[in-house]
């Protein structure tokens, strides 16, 4: 009976160590434009580049962490002298996000509640030639749009991943709803 004991303890704490690390949660914020989420893993920041027909070319803040074979990014784009236009601009980046992909759920999604709420749409859809599955969530306020997108990449067995939900329903635009111990990230300078 004793030996039959110490082999389960034993089975028990192998099987323990073989298991994929998790990574913790952390909470992010960037207080000069008003935003906060979490990611697991370390979050990396970096300028990047975004083209549209009605938007015209713009310069984008990402904050980029990869965790578990999903990569999650957050991007930013400014648009302070044209928020008229939020509708048609948020609209543009929801149609080239789906565009040519096969979309598995389109539905609208809200951040905060009574007068600090802010609307936007959650679509997820699969990546052609089979380079995994996207969650991206947009919304536009205070003159910048707001984009998380989760890409669960090939290499990981579970397409349908909770992570993902996990992290683009983090976001936050409400100061006093942001977490105290949050990670304050950089905002990059722009040309």
């Amino acid at each position: 009976m004793r030996k039959l004991i110490v082999a389960t303890l034993a089975g028990a704490a192998l099987s323990v160590m073989a298991m994929p690390a998790q990574a913790a949660w952390k909470s992010y914020v960037n207080k000069e434009l008003g935003f906060s989420f979490m990611a697991p893993g370390d979050v990396k920041t970096e300028v990047g580049n975004s083209r549209g027909t009605l938007a015209g070319p713009r310069q984008t803040i990402v904050y980029r962490s990869i965790e578990d074979n999903i990569e999650y990014k957050v991007t930013v784009i400014s648009f302070i002298q044209a928020q008229a236009e939020g509708a048609a601009l948020l609209g543009e980046r929801q149609y080239t996000f789906q565009n040519r992909k096969k979309v598995l759920t389109d539905t609208f999604a809200l951040v905060g509640s009574g007068k600090d709420t802010v609307y936007g749409r959650k679509i997820v859809v699969e990546q052609p030639d089979n380079k995994g599955r996207t969650t991206g969530v947009f919304y536009f306020t205070k003159g910048r749009m707001f984009v998380l997108e989760a890409t669960v990449l090939p290499a990981r067995s579970n397409a349908a991943a909770q992570d993902p939900d996990r992290f683009v329903e983090s976001i936050a635009f409400a100061l006093a709803r942001m977490a105290p111990d949050a990670i304050e990230l950089t905002t990059p300078e722009l040309e």
